[in-house]
């Protein structure tokens, strides 16, 4: 629970300078760090949603996608539309395969996060 504030510090920091790499770096890690400490999914969701438009905006491809597969995950667990999750997640895990990339790691994490909540 710590690094929660100190990575919405590191963002808006990051931002303030110009540093727009490091600043998504830190809202990815605090996107994750608030799924993996417990906070509840509908509101870790509404973030998410929001993150992603940064990204966007910030054209932050590579984040944007670590954020785009914990939104999956966090949908799948609320049970909105499971079949479009695993689709998007198994598409991004495909073309992190051909792109040799750290993405795979993060959708495999997720998916074994979801396969032992349903276990």
């Amino acid at each position: 629970q710590d690094t929660i504030a100190p990575l919405l510090k590191g963002y808006q920091v990051g931002l303030e300078i110009g540093d727009n790499d490091r600043a998504c770096f830190c809202l990815v890690g605090r996107m994750y760090y608030l799924f993996f400490t417990g906070r509840t999914l509908d509101s870790i969701q509404q973030e998410l949603e929001a993150a992603a438009n940064v990204m966007t905006q910030l054209k932050q491809d590579e984040n944007e996608l670590k954020i785009t597969i914990l939104l999956s995950s966090v949908k799948k667990l609320r049970g909105l539309d499971a079949e479009a999750c695993d689709e998007m997640l198994d598409s991004i895990l495909a073309s992190a395969a051909e792109t040799r990339n750290n993405l795979s790691a993060y959708v495999s994490v997720m998916k074994l996060e979801v396969f032992v909540f349903f276990q």
